[in-house]
């Protein structure tokens, strides 16, 4: 089993939104089933602010069971779920920060120095920067924004990192469709696309590219991320 450090920064972020009883995602249904029945209940001289009380909780629960926060963390906590079957050579940390000291170029204007990855797996195959995406197909076919272009940033920002811990050491960008929906873009040729289906034969099938002393600088690295 792959060796996980951290979590998704969605599954975090999302339940701090929300009334206390929600201690996670899968407690949300449950949360909501058990403040509905209180407020049904709510009885005696101030029972009509114990049910308006509930009632804010409730609503604040069904805002964020439609939250893109909560489609997110899904998907990246399905990930982590798949990613776990790769072999303890694989570490898979989640949810970096990283900040260059300096801005570097990208696309030819010198404007990139930071970015968020909801994964990076290290191994003796390599080292694969992977940015979740669980898109509806509506919403995957009209983007705002490109996410090949933000894998693509990403991955440059995390290779820049790390070469002086290992010089020259190769960093793959991968974009992960979990509904499978989103197709490769000829513009982001260095971008791989991969779904749940491919994912892990993807990883694993790769040769071994590392020596073990620069892959423990690279996970040392990656552990003060």
């Amino acid at each position: 089993m792959a060796i996980i450090h951290g979590s998704s920064d969605s599954e975090r972020r999302l339940p701090d939104k929300l009334p206390g009883e929600v201690k996670s995602l899968d407690d949300m249904a449950q949360a909501r089933s058990d403040l509905k029945r209180k407020h049904r209940n709510a009885s005696g001289p101030f029972g009509w602010f114990r049910r308006w009380q509930y009632g804010r909780q409730i609503d604040k629960i069904g805002r964020g069971m439609k939250d893109p926060l909560r489609s997110g963390a899904r998907g990246e906590m399905y990930a982590i779920r798949l990613l776990s079957a790769l072999d303890d050579s694989h570490h898979i940390f989640c949810d970096l920060r990283i900040a260059l000291p300096n801005w570097v170029t990208y696309r030819g204007r010198k404007n990139l120095k930071s970015a968020q990855m909801d994964m990076v797996v290290a191994s003796p195959k390599g080292v694969f920067m992977i940015e979740v995406k669980n898109w509806s197909d509506r919403y995957a076919s009209h983007p705002e924004w490109s996410p090949h272009e933000q894998t693509e940033r990403a991955g440059q920002v995390l290779w820049t990192s790390l070469q002086d811990a290992v010089e020259g050491v190769r960093v793959t960008p991968v974009l992960l469709s979990i509904r499978g929906n989103i197709p490769k873009d000829p513009k982001y040729d260095t971008v791989l696309v991969s779904d749940p289906s491919r994912i892990v034969d993807m990883l694993s099938g790769q040769r071994d590219v590392l020596a073990p002393a620069d892959l423990d600088r690279i996970l040392e690295r990656l552990g003060r991320a």
